[in-house]
């Protein structure tokens, strides 16, 4: 039995409580000893490492270089198991066929091996410790009691999820998307595990989980679209070597490569892959979209070669011995840890008594801590807390990035390979960018809108001043102050339609958006209006000679404002009462900028009928601007600014309907272009209003300086004659210059004729005119306009009397 044999030869085992590395031992070396049994379970064949001579190195230091099992010794079973499940279970029935039994099993390596045997040692009470097993079968949540008393010195899926966790959370990845093998449990178990550590222990979204397997590889390409149509960027890998070159060649025809975006694939310890040519992408293109990817694998040594391990040795240099014997063994320093891991294990599992107790070489394993040849050595619940790996590839090599150490739970980034790298953005940004109207336009803006008000300001004063003045008096000053006053109010308009929520409450935007609509609607309506109604008198009195003899008095023209303002106030109140106005926030075309896509955002009045109340203001206006170019064109000869400033009117009438169409054309074109919107309105707004004001109000203000107790009435008469005469009369062929008798007398013949003829059509205008003026210089002003200057009175009688 091996309690008696153990009982019987290891009567004075030294047990090292101490045996960390740097600490220099001292005891009584013996050669030779009592032999103890260890199994050992290898692989003979080509293509497998051999196990043996890190074994043997291990197993010399053991003996030479520690008081660990003092005056005995380990001797190895060895057993091939050639990777068969049959071949591995006659190898354990051997084992226990043998006396005296082993104390413990180290090995083997493959799955199919290892786990029938690790399920029949619990029965017999055997610790077997794997050195190359990473299957996630080991680590599940039934593990424990399918597998009592099977250990791997190896890291597992543990270790290797935890470094992808940490790996993840140190750049700030917050959405990932995976891939994972659904026909292989050794990728698809741990990616399970791996999701839900991601999701619930480090907050981590996974937006896909692409399944792939080889009895559906046409699917690949699918559930790569899937991951790119979701905008993935981070995507963690879980399959095999020649899944994983199918993954990227179908990532490389999806542009799923370069900066950014990263992979993160399993560490096979070989870039063999790579090389390999697949069916739709060269080796090149392979390499091409591994591009940067990252690899994540069990550290085959630790990094630190001068710290003291155990044995009290440099790492660097028993790495060196064991690499000098079999240099392709991945296996190595697991092997020479694994030993040393049984050697302790076996020295603190004997009793006072020298009793073996299997519980306490199983709570021994459990509690190891010392500093081996791959790290700290360190279980969890039969697993290895050991080194990972993060490796980069870079100018067609495997570089180190970072490193997780999971017996101390540390992360580390190595800084001297992170450079020509940066970490891209796990998914497009979207970020909202509100579009306000520049600052500095605004107030370039709201000065030109001031300086208009000012303006305006300083006419209505003269206006007001010099109301009697002759010049002033006859172009109806009452309406020119309701021109000013419309054209207060579309220069407050451009002032507010600049105002937005940097500057006001939404509270306050909503009625702003009531008053930049009735303020530029009323001022449109009264500056329009007024220069309407003056063009429609001007046009009235030339070209109606037949119509009655009343004048056109001023409250006329204030009758026909009025109704256009009414239409006006009815169309905006039924608009605020059935559709009002509320505070909306519109996005605009997005706009993509590298791993960046900015959403425009614009503050609007939204209005559910807002389209229906603008198409019969529109319809309203436009119907006014095309009668108010009508009345222009048919008194574009006329010529009398003191009278009715019809020229002045007509060409304000023009400028008014081509800035208000310019500028509703903009509006709805540039109305996602805030400032150039806001610019191009405001430009329109203020030149129409602007011109209309100088072109009305700076005649009168030359003629005031001119002419300041507007006492030459007869230029005013002339201008009148000469209107009405241009209006009516042909053009004369110019006639040769003679200064005969006959000549001169026929051109006072032909003078007279064409008085006469001016005479009968300007019948009732001066009746309207004396109407208008004074009755007292009523029968002079005929007169003077008759060029009856010298005759007689009874002339002047009789041409009076022809006149009524």
């Amino acid at each position: 039995m091996i309690i008696q044999s153990l009982v019987s030869l290891l009567f004075a085992v030294g047990v090292v409580e101490n045996y960390d590395a740097g600490e220099e031992l001292s005891c009584k070396r013996r050669h030779g000893g009592i032999p103890l049994p260890l199994g050992v379970f290898t692989v003979q064949k080509e293509g497998y490492p051999d196990a043996l001579p890190a074994i043997r190195t291990a197993l010399s230091h053991v003996h030479t270089r520690s008081c660990i099992l003092q005056g005995y010794r380990l001797e190895m079973i060895v057993k091939d198991t050639h990777c068969k499940t049959s071949q591995g279970m006659k190898a354990l029935f051997d084992l226990i066929a043998s006396r005296p039994r082993p104390v413990a099993i180290l090995g083997g390596q493959c799955t199919e091996v290892n786990e029938p045997i690790a399920m029949a040692l619990k029965y017999w009470q055997i610790v077997q410790l794997s050195y190359a097993e990473t299957h996630a079968k080991f680590a599940s949540s039934d593990s424990h009691e399918l597998f009592p008393t099977f250990f791997r010195v190896v890291p597992g899926s543990r270790n290797t999820n935890m470094a992808k966790c940490k790996f993840v959370n140190h750049f700030g990845w917050k959405r990932v998307g995976t891939v994972k093998q659904n026909d292989q449990p050794r990728y698809a178990l741990p990616h399970e595990a791996l999701t839900t550590r991601l999701e619930h222990g480090f907050g981590v979204k996974i937006v896909h989980t692409a399944g792939v397997n080889w009895e559906q590889i046409e699917t690949v390409g699918a559930e790569l679209d899937e991951l790119k149509e979701r905008d993935v960027r981070i995507i963690l890998v879980d399959v095999d070597e020649e899944m994983a070159a199918t993954v990227l060649c179908a990532g490389y025809h999806r542009g799923m490569y370069g900066d950014n975006y990263v992979w993160i694939l399993p560490g096979y310890h070989s870039d063999r892959w790579m090389n390999k040519t697949h069916d739709n992408c060269t080796s090149e293109e392979i390499k091409e979209a591994a591009r940067n990817h990252f690899s994540v694998e069990f550290a085959l040594s630790r990094r630190d070669v001068d710290t003291k391990i155990v044995g009290n040795t440099r790492a660097g240099d028993v790495w060196k011995e064991i690499s000098d014997l079999d240099p392709n063994n991945t296996w190595r320093g697991y092997l020479y840890d694994g030993l040393w891991t049984l050697a302790i294990a076996l020295s603190h599992s004997m009793g006072e008594n020298a009793e073996f107790s299997h519980h306490k070489m199983i709570e021994a394993i459990d509690n190891s801590s010392f500093q081996g040849l791959t790290g700290k050595v360190k279980f969890a619940n039969n697993e290895r807390l050991g080194l990972v790996d993060i490796m980069q590839w870079s100018d067609d090599h495997y570089v180190p990035f970072a490193m997780y150490d999971g017996a101390e739970d540390e992360f580390r980034i190595i800084d001297s390979e992170t450079k020509g790298w940066s970490p891209p953005l796990d998914s497009t940004i979207t970020e909202r960018r509100r579009e306000h109207i520049s600052s500095l336009l605004f107030l370039a803006m709201s000065l030109l809108a001031l300086i208009g008000i000012f303006l305006a300001l300083i006419f209505l004063l003269i206006n007001f001043r010099y109301r009697n003045h002759r010049f002033i008096k006859m172009s109806s000053p009452n309406l020119n102050n309701i021109i000013i006053a419309g054209s207060i109010c579309t220069f407050a308009s451009v002032i507010m339609l600049g105002l937005d929520t940097r500057i006001v409450s939404p509270d306050v935007f909503v009625w702003l958006c009531y008053m930049k609509t009735w303020t530029l609607c009323i001022g449109f309506t009264l500056s329009f209006g007024a220069m309407f109604s003056k063009t429609w008198r001007v046009h009235s009195i030339f070209t109606n000679i037949r119509m009655d003899r009343k004048a056109i008095k001023d409250s006329k023209l204030f009758l026909i404002l009025g109704v256009l303002l009414f239409i006006d106030i009815c169309v905006l109140v039924t608009w605020a009462f059935i559709s009002p106005f509320s505070y909306t926030v519109t996005e605009l075309p997005h706009i993509p900028e590298d791993n960046i896509v900015i959403i425009p955002e614009v503050e609007k009045c939204y209005s559910s009928h807002s389209g229906v109340f603008q198409a019969v203001l529109y319809a309203v206006k436009g119907v006014l601007m095309i009668l108010g170019c009508f009345l222009a064109w048919e008194t574009r000869h006329v010529n009398v600014p003191a009278l009715n400033d019809s020229k002045y009117i007509g060409t304000s009438v023009y400028c008014c309907v081509v800035m208000s169409v310019l500028g509703l054309s903009t509006s709805v074109i540039l109305q996602e272009r805030v400032n150039e919107m806001f610019s191009l309105a405001s430009f329109f707004v203020i030149f129409s209003t602007t011109l209309t004001l100088c072109l009305v109000f700076v005649p009168k203000v030359i003629e005031l300086a001119r002419n300041p107790v507007g006492n030459e009435p007869r230029a005013y008469r002339r201008g009148l004659m000469k209107s009405v005469v241009a209006k009516t009369s042909q053009p004369m062929s110019p006639q040769p210059r003679s200064d005969s008798t006959g000549d001169l007398m026929n051109k006072a013949e032909s003078e007279n004729k064409l008085r006469r003829r001016y005479l009968h059509q300007v019948r009732p205008l001066n009746f309207r005119w004396c109407k208008l003026d004074n009755d007292k210089v009523c029968v002079s002003e005929i007169n003077s306009i008759m060029g009856f200057g010298g005759e007689t009175a009874s002339q002047r009688r009789y041409a009076v009397s022809t006149t009524r």
